[in-house]
């Protein structure tokens, strides 16, 4: 089973580096786009896509570094620490992406009860970002590394 694990490590280690590099450059996007807006400097960069929020960015940044860090682990040849960075960046971007999702139920049930129609901007506004974009495409990669540390941790003991 362990030779099984290093197959999915390898195969899932260029996607995790891949997906850390977008969360990366969305993050640094979502911070211009914020200064832009703060400044009042004109238009944003895919203001649709990334939001101008001091808060999504720090997420997005966090989540890269923690799949770049993965990527660092993996080619020292640190399985453990790789693992480690990697089920925390995945799950971070899978709570970002369930966040976002809670939040648009909120606003379609909160106009429901004013009485204002649902309209698809709100779905469209709030479950076409970058969070919910590439936590879509996190989500079946977490699973691999979630079993995978879990088994370590269980050997360990």
């Amino acid at each position: 089973m362990a030779h099984l694990d290093i197959k999915y490590n390898k195969a899932l280690s260029p996607a995790i580096l891949v997906l850390g590099l977008a969360y990366l450059f969305i993050g640094f996007v979502s911070i211009v786009n914020w200064c832009i807006g703060l400044a009042d400097l004109g238009q944003q960069f895919c203001p649709d896509l990334i939001p101008s929020n001091l808060g999504f960015a720090l997420v997005a940044l966090t989540i890269g570094a923690s799949l770049i860090a993965s990527t660092y682990y993996s080619l020292r040849g640190d399985v453990v620490m790789h693992l480690a960075s990697a089920a925390c960046g995945t799950w971070l971007a899978v709570g970002a992406l369930v966040i976002q999702v809670i939040v648009t139920i909120a606003l379609v049930l909160d106009a429901i009860v004013v009485g204002e129609e649902v309209g698809y901007s709100i779905i469209s506004e709030n479950l076409l970002r970058m969070d919910v974009i590439l936590g879509g495409v996190i989500l079946p990669i977490t699973i691999p590394y979630t079993l995978m540390l879990r088994k370590i941790t269980k050997q360990s003991k």
